[in-house]
């Protein structure tokens, strides 16, 4: 589970990262994000033509999982992380490398010293 305060909840702030935000995609995911102050803040997106409401919810809990493991080493920003029709077959390990690629081309993930592998 992705902690609380690392969470984008409210639907103007999704709204300001969509309008203000740049984006980096990766076939069937889509990150879009705008620098901030402060801890990363990270959103989901699953729309209805990912599948019904079991498939989304299954595809939020994957993304979610994954970005709990890179939250903590990225930048301070604003992310919104969005699914597209074919992210329901994605297995974990392809989120997760979708992912961090997204994060990588985007200069958001940064790796600490202080961490090990």
């Amino acid at each position: 589970m992705l902690g609380k305060k690392y969470r984008l909840t409210k639907r103007g702030s999704f709204n300001y990262v969509y309008r203000k935000g740049n984006a980096k995609n990766a076939g069937d995911l889509k990150i879009t994000y705008v620098t901030a102050k402060g801890v990363p803040k990270v959103g989901i997106s699953v729309p209805n033509t990912v599948g019904k409401a079991v498939v989304r919810n299954k595809v939020r809990r994957r993304i979610r999982a994954a970005m709990r493991g890179y939250v903590k080493n990225l930048r301070p920003s604003q992310i919104v992380i969005s699914a597209r029709k074919g992210a329901e077959q994605l297995a974990y390990s392809e989120i997760d490398g979708k992912l961090y690629e997204m994060l990588v081309r985007a200069g958001l993930y940064e790796k600490k010293e202080t961490d090990k592998a």
